[in-house]
């Protein structure tokens, strides 16, 4: 598909377009936080502690007296930043795994597919937690436990993928002209098999921006005062009657970050590569 086609079809994919605008605020947002939010998300004055909205705090306050509108803010850069951060790694690992499993076949290929289907039998979550709570809890620690757990997806794919393009005519001939196996996997199989890797990765952002929070519920993600949404979530349960609002845009702004990347994500797999089922 030509880029000009595939630019008319994202115009008319309004699944597609929905979750590129709200991607596009979050990055704005996200990239912008310093100029958008009023106040510091540090800032603590017990005076003003569980204020409901007003035009000086637009999203109340916590207990502390924190503006959370401005901790929702500048929560926006951790969630995004750890999801891209997870999702390269991720990716890193299950493509190559994938492409050294389908490429080559035989023992490699078994030895990986039962690293790869044991990883897949456990709950990411779970796996996620477990590493954590050893590791202690940080926010490298949780990009670490999330990336390790939630490759597999990627080298399935791969994998399939790259069985299917190894013994093309195309590819027979690099091997008679004497290309490495390491130029033929980088020149001429990665290349054909992208569309499915960036539906993907598309996908597999909300799943790590949902681990992230949930991790930073628990408390074992990025430690106060880092304006983790999950972690002010948590915070706000205890204030859930009297201050709902502390839960409650954290919530929204978790929600809305999860639905942009899901759509982009839906959207892609019908423009790129419709028959992928993830």
């Amino acid at each position: 598909m030509s880029i000009k086609k595939l630019y008319k079809e994202a115009l008319r994919n309004k699944m597609f377009m929905v979750g590129l605008v709200l991607f596009l605020l979050i990055v704005i947002i996200a990239v912008f936080a310093g100029s958008i939010a009023p106040h510091s998300y540090k800032e603590t004055d017990v005076t003003k502690a569980l204020l409901a909205p007003s035009s000086e705090f637009p999203f109340g306050t916590d207990q502390y007296g924190r503006c959370i509108f401005s901790r929702v803010i500048f929560g926006s850069r951790i969630a995004l930043a750890v999801g891209l951060v997870v999702v390269a790694v991720e990716s890193v690992i299950g493509v190559a795994l994938g492409l050294i499993a389908g490429y080559y076949g035989g023992k490699i290929d078994r030895i990986i597919l039962f690293i790869t289907d044991l990883t897949w039998a456990m709950p990411p979550l779970i796996m996620a937690l477990a590493i954590v709570t050893m590791l202690g809890p940080s926010l490298n620690n949780v990009v670490i436990a999330i990336a390790v757990v939630s490759w597999a997806q990627f080298t399935r794919i791969v994998r399939t993928k790259t069985q299917a393009i190894k013994n093309m005519p195309f590819i027979e001939a690099a091997r008679a002209f004497g290309e490495s196996d390491f130029n033929i996997i980088t020149r001429y199989i990665l290349p054909n098999i992208l569309s499915p890797i960036i539906v993907l990765t598309t996908l597999a952002l909300p799943s790590a921006i949902l681990s992230t929070t949930s991790l930073g519920f628990l408390g074992l993600g990025a430690q106060p005062p880092a304006p983790d949404w999950g972690k002010i979530l948590s915070e706000g349960i205890d204030y859930i009657e009297i201050a709902p609002w502390i839960s409650i845009f954290p919530g929204i702004s978790i929600v809305l970050t999860v639905l942009g990347f899901n759509l982009i994500g839906e959207g892609l797999r019908d423009l790129l590569d419709p028959r992928l089922k993830v």
